[in-house]
């Protein structure tokens, strides 16, 4: 299994897109070719959801969409769900306030663990984050995910920013730490169209990232007009 360990964000962004640029299989998605790794693990050391190399590199308004995806009542008309609506208001339950009540209750529980995929979902676009896990261990909160698919190039970036600021606000509201940020990816991919860029910032290349996810990205995506 590949695992990919660094102490930040933007480090483990960089060495993700090496990983599958290298060592990727050549699949598709619908109409567009990608390179995947089925089954990639991360784990960030000192993740912050500030970061020097995701501000060099990244696209700003990718990471203040996604920030705005996680947060608490949170609705895009665009969009079949928000990460804040599976968080805060799943099923009529707010998921961050039950993570906090359980863990305040026994700090050293196994099971602060919440789902973000509604069952039986029938839209064609479903969570690629299904679920985070919480754990306090030597005084410092670790947070855990799995992502059933992650475009590595064109979204990891500004997920793990999100994660990360969730985890700082948990964190806070427990008066313990920031531990460690982790988990499994089960599909990491790279779209065609970023092969150039993942190349250029590989070499070194002063690029910043401009997201093409729904101009160029597959068919379903392209000809879905809520989108544009």
């Amino acid at each position: 299994m590949d695992c990919v360990t660094e102490v930040s964000i933007g480090q483990c962004w960089l060495e993700c897109i090496k990983r599958v640029t290298l060592e990727g299989d050549m699949y598709f998605d619908e109409d567009v070719s990608i390179k995947e790794i089925e089954g990639l693990t991360v784990k960030i050391l000192k993740p912050e959801s500030f970061d020097p190399i995701i501000e060099k590199y990244g696209d700003a308004e990718v990471v203040l969409h996604t920030l705005r995806k996680f947060s608490k009542g949170c609705v895009m008309k665009n969009r079949p769900f928000t990460y804040g609506q599976q968080i805060y208001d799943m099923n009529g339950i707010d998921q961050y306030d039950w993570l906090v009540e359980r863990l305040k209750n026994k700090r050293e529980t196994k099971s602060a663990t919440i789902c973000l995929m509604t069952p039986g979902l029938k839209d064609p676009n479903l969570p690629c984050l299904t679920t985070l896990d919480a754990k306090i261990r030597n005084n410092e909160l670790n947070l855990q995910f799995f992502f059933r698919g992650q475009n590595i190039v064109g979204r990891q970036y500004a997920n793990l920013i999100a994660l990360a600021k969730f985890q700082e606000n948990l964190s806070r509201e427990l008066s313990v730490s920031v531990g460690f940020l982790a988990g499994y990816i089960a599909s990491a991919h790279i779209y065609e169209y970023d092969f150039g860029f993942a190349n250029s910032v590989l070499s070194g290349h002063p690029i910043r990232l401009k997201d093409r996810f729904y101009s160029s990205g597959p068919c379903s995506i392209r000809s879905n007009k809520l989108f544009h």
